[in-house]
């Protein structure tokens, strides 16, 4: 299928400019001024429209169980609602449970993103270390190309991991050439802290802020700065 967006204002990362758009089965064959017509092309009058690329959301969580709860989402109808508003690739988070394998995890995730009707790829948590989990990093990355690998530093007792923790993480990151991202919070301090409020009857939905202030984001942000310059 050959499809020519004629007239439209072409909006980049870039610059927006008036352009015509070319487009070959998948691929975008060509951008430019007056593109001569293909035989048998569908042609669209963009005149007085935007032409944008697909949107891309870096942090999605598609039926994501959760702490005794799971996301509203699911993989089918989340891209779909994506899809309506121009977003055309997620990247969803792949989440062992400590102690799971990773490279089972990411089949799991894998047979729930079969339904999707858009574009996805995952960040692929580290929620627990072993001699295991290092050597499933690298087939991770190195068999099925995720190289983005994410650290909780909150939510104690369920995905929080320590500085043992990160710093294996991102040493082993380093090595493999990946990215390494974090849930920047204290989480110890948290815990703390939504203790105290359960305990003297605060639990309206303002005091999740409340447990959670500027500072333990903060503290938690500059530990993982140093130990990943560290790494």
């Amino acid at each position: 299928m050959t499809l020519l967006i004629r007239g439209g204002t072409v909006v980049n990362a870039d610059a927006s400019r008036r352009a015509d758009v070319l487009v070959e089965g998948q691929t975008i064959a060509a951008v430019g001024q007056n593109i001569d017509t293909p035989a048998g092309a569908e042609i669209v009058d963009a005149g007085g429209a935007l032409v944008m690329p697909g949107g891309v959301d870096p942090h999605t969580h598609m039926e994501l169980m959760f702490m005794g709860t799971v996301s509203a989402d699911d993989f089918e109808w989340g891209t779909k609602a994506a899809l309506s508003g121009g977003t055309t690739t997620i990247v969803d988070f792949c989440i062992p449970n400590p102690g799971q394998s990773l490279v089972a995890a990411f089949h799991d995730w894998r047979a729930k993103s079969e339904k999707a009707a858009g574009d996805y790829s995952y960040h692929l948590a580290v929620t627990w270390w072993s001699d295991e989990v290092a050597a499933e990093m690298g087939e991770i990355v190195n068999t099925h190309g995720v190289t983005s690998f994410k650290h909780f530093m909150a939510y104690k007792g369920a995905l929080m991991v320590d500085d043992n923790v990160l710093f294996r993480s991102f040493k082993r990151i380093a090595e493999l050439g990946g990215i390494a991202m974090v849930h920047a919070e204290n989480g110890d301090v948290v815990a703390q802290m939504q203790e105290d409020f359960i305990a003297r009857g605060r639990t309206g939905p303002e005091f999740h802020a409340y447990s959670r202030p500027p500072e333990v984001e903060g503290e938690a942000a500059n530990r993982a700065i140093v130990i990943a310059d560290m790494a």
